[in-house]
């Protein structure tokens, strides 16, 4: 007599199974009253931080107070820790008039030191949203996922991110898709990241 097939159906067995999962517990119900403590208490959380002492916040000086500063963002004139939140979006290196033609190396070398002396100037607790957007087709640049490591190895804490959907607005474009080439098909981004990060603390 044959062996009886095994149950595919068993559930699984062994010192890493989690006791009491359900469909439920990957956010298909309610959230209401949920409990996200095993979650941050799993091994997926091991080594990771959610806070870092940067020392005490500063006082951003008076002088500059309502004022536009034209310099090298790899140099401000301005104290640690004082600034509350940076916003920016920059150049994307793709060949606009105010952009170097650099090498993805060097382009991403520059991004670290501006991105680097934010980091100095923001206070304890402050925000930096990055807008930036891929470039290419063929080769595609993530450029928001080199942009989370740089900030990751500079020291910021990633808060999320927003998809800023620009389809409604987007310009005409002879982007032909599959229509030339359907065994290698390119898609056409119409979204840029809005990347949320702190210094510190979340």
């Amino acid at each position: 007599m044959a062996d009886k097939a095994p149950d595919e159906r068993a559930p699984l067995e062994g010192a890493r199974r989690r006791a009491s999962t359900a469909t439920s517990a990957f956010g298909v119900s309610r959230r209401e009253g949920h409990d996200a403590s095993v979650y941050y208490t799993s091994r997926l959380n091991e080594g990771l931080v959610s806070s870092r002492d940067v020392g005490a916040a500063g006082a951003f000086p008076e002088e500059h107070a309502n004022t536009v500063l034209c310099g090298d963002s790899r140099t401000l004139p301005l104290p640690d820790n004082c600034v509350h939140l940076v916003v920016t979006s920059p150049p994307y290196n793709a060949s606009k008039d105010y952009d170097e033609d650099l090498s993805l190396k060097e382009y991403l070398t520059l991004l670290h030191d501006v991105f680097a002396e934010c980091y100095r100037v923001l206070t304890p607790g402050g925000r930096m949203v990055v807008n930036v957007a891929n470039l290419g087709r063929k080769p595609y640049i993530p450029l928001s996922s080199h942009i989370n490591i740089i900030m990751a190895e500079i020291g910021f804490l990633m808060r999320g991110e927003i998809i800023w959907d620009k389809s409604a607005s987007a310009g005409s474009s002879c982007a032909w898709g599959s229509f030339q080439s359907a065994s290698n098909p390119c898609l056409r981004d119409v979204h840029e990241y809005l990347l949320v990060f702190s210094k510190g603390d979340y």
